[in-house]
């Protein structure tokens, strides 16, 4: 698995359409329970939409390498809320 080219638009199409091809979906694991406690023990609710639950799905299934995460999160939290990169 290698490196992708990141897009800067269209993420969460991208996101679902990769999902789609490599036959992928988000299932809950018992690490993710753990983790939603633990951050809520820390009074940092963190919530993550369909499509971040999708990357995280395909990181897991290895169709994305772990070093393209967070490029494409980050692209797709600067489109989601309409932030311009710095």
């Amino acid at each position: 698995m290698g490196s992708i080219a990141i897009p800067t638009r269209g993420l969460a199409e991208y996101i679902d359409d990769l999902a789609r091809e490599h036959n992928v979906r988000y299932i809950r694991t018992p690490n993710d329970a753990l983790a939603d406690v633990i951050t809520r023990l820390a009074d940092d609710d963190v919530v993550m939409d369909d499509v971040e639950l999708l990357l995280l799905a395909l990181e897991r299934a290895g169709v994305i390498a772990s070093t393209d995460v967070v490029p494409l999160h980050v692209n797709y939290l600067r489109e989601k809320f309409n932030v311009r990169s710095v």
